[in-house]
């Protein structure tokens, strides 16, 4: 599919140059800065050439909006985020890469200092359990038992699982949400994801993996780094971060807190080769910075961007655009100016209505200096400034490196975020939820306590109890209401309960 910058851009002397540094011999290119959004443009027209893409930033923030720019571009369905190094996050994230022949893995560089149980170790602790296997539903039970996963009414975390009648819900230590198995006897007939808060289906798969967590031994004995996992992939990164990155190992599977302060000390060099020597264009760094020789890693093909020239990197043509500051007179300097340099100018927004909004802004605005000639409003007509929405945070200057390149290729972005210096939205929703949710609340109620239904009222619990709707058998909670009246609550809308207190309010019973 073309991507929404393809479709704006075309940039074809630049798409071909992403090409020739995917396919290069070399281990290491040093490139110029990849300035804005184009970093986005860059993964995206890349993933399309390398299966394993590897995009390193020096923090959180950063990461989660680059997330945000190649969800902009329709670049998500192999796109895994890690940012936060706790057990259960870093095991489903090393289960993901395990299964997966592509993908695009953003993270900070705490992921070249994160100690990892070796693949074989990962894959030992985890089984394939797909629709129409040899699992049987006992087979199932027993397997969660052994691993010591949890039995409860309700599944809210990593390690729980419940029964009811021909349905196993559980929470893998490898997924990032539960599933719910349904049986037919001893036949698996469906596999779903759901919603631990809701309890509602979010999504119909063919299989899900089942793993025990990953203990401190696991990772001890045999500790790994993420490179195990990768075959052959790309990794864009600041060479500057490189050179700059401290030897502080971290262990998100250790059960002592102070474990990552003193991770050198407690790890053998042996079993985490990768802590041996950090060597920056063929020279070894002192001490302070730790000891990754990142270039003895051959099957890695490294782009870095080198903020101060070398004289060895590959000029790009990217460079920042105007800082223009809400100064809607040296917006239309800047306009004018490359507009009379022949360069594509194009104005981002962050939904439709900000780009009418933005149109209409320009179409009205006249320079103080202005003489009926050249305002923005006939530049905006001629089609020299376009305004589309595409929301991109930072945009860019580019000129083309080659020679014979037509000037159509020439182009400034400006960004609504830049312009106005607005915060950029760098946020997507997540299904994670490794914390209890509300519904926990649930699995305290009694058989004869007092209940609150949102819609109802004040009634008494009294089991749970399958009921036939249609064709369909659904196990619901039970609620007895005065004169005999009795409200049935399907388990997928469980957050409408709660147990009753002294400062709920409502009928009495």
């Amino acid at each position: 599919m073309q991507s929404s910058f393809d479709k704006i851009f075309g940039l074809k002397s630049f798409k071909d140059l992403i090409n020739w540094l995917i396919n290069t011999g070399d281990n290491i290119t040093y490139i110029s800065p990849l300035v804005g959004c184009i970093k986005s443009y860059f993964i995206s027209s890349a993933e399309k050439i390398k299966k394993q893409i590897i995009v390193l930033f020096p923090d959180i923030q950063s990461v989660n909006e680059f997330n945000v720019e190649l969800n902009v571009l329709d670049i998500n369905n192999n796109v895994l985020v890690l940012t936060e190094f706790n057990p259960e996050i870093v095991q489903e994230i090393l289960t993901e890469i395990s299964s997966k022949e592509k993908f695009i893995l953003i993270s900070t560089y705490d992921l070249l200092n994160c100690i990892i149980p070796a693949k074989d170790k990962l894959e030992q602790k985890t089984t394939k359990i797909q629709t129409g296997g040899e699992l049987t539903y006992n087979d199932l039970i027993e397997y969660l038992n052994l691993l010591n996963y949890q039995k409860d009414k309700f599944v809210e975390a990593p390690g729980d699982y419940s029964q009811r009648g021909s349905i196993i819900d559980f929470w893998s230590y490898s997924e990032q949400n539960p599933v719910r198995l349904e049986f037919d006897g001893d036949f698996l007939e469906s596999i779903r994801y759901f919603d631990p808060e809701s309890q509602r289906s979010i999504e119909v798969i063919d299989n899900v993996t089942l793993a025990a967590p990953i203990d401190t031994d696991a990772v001890a004995g045999d500790s790994s780094s993420i490179f195990e996992y990768l075959d052959h992939p790309a990794i864009l990164a600041s060479s500057y971060e490189l050179n700059n990155l401290e030897n502080q190992l971290i262990n998100p599977f250790s059960k002592d807190p102070e474990e990552n302060n003193k991770a050198d000390k407690v790890i053998n060099e042996d079993d985490f080769p990768e802590s041996k020597s950090l060597e920056i264009d063929g020279k070894e760094d002192n001490k302070k910075h730790g000891k990754f020789d990142f270039k003895s890693k051959s099957e890695v093909r490294w782009i870095l961007e080198e903020e101060i020239n070398s004289g060895s990197r590959t000029e790009l043509g990217f460079t920042e655009p105007p800082s223009i500051n809400s100064n809607y007179e040296y917006l239309f300097s800047v306009l004018k100016d490359y507009a009379e340099k022949n360069f594509k100018i194009i104005i981002t927004s962050e939904n439709e209505l900000q780009s009418s909004r933005l149109k209409d802004l320009l179409l009205e605005y006249k320079s103080p200096s202005y003489d009926g000639k050249d305002d923005l409003s006939e530049l905006i007509e001629s089609g020299k400034i376009r305004i589309v929405t595409l929301a991109v945070k930072k945009g860019f200057l580019y000129k083309p490196v080659q020679q014979n390149v037509h000037n159509d290729e020439k182009i400034l972005l400006l960004t609504d975020y830049q312009i106005f210096n607005k915060p950029y939205r760098a946020k997507i929703s997540t299904n994670r939820k490794y914390k209890k949710s509300k519904s926990k609340a649930f699995a305290s109620i009694k058989r004869g306590d007092i209940v609150v239904h949102e819609d109802y009222g004040i009634g008494k619990y009294t089991g749970l109890e399958t009921i036939k709707i249609g064709d369909t058998r659904q196990e619901s909670m039970k609620i007895l209401y005065n004169e005999g009246g009795i409200v049935y609550v399907n388990l997928n809308y469980l957050t409408l309960v709660k147990k009753y207190s002294s400062n709920d309010s409502g009928s009495e019973l």
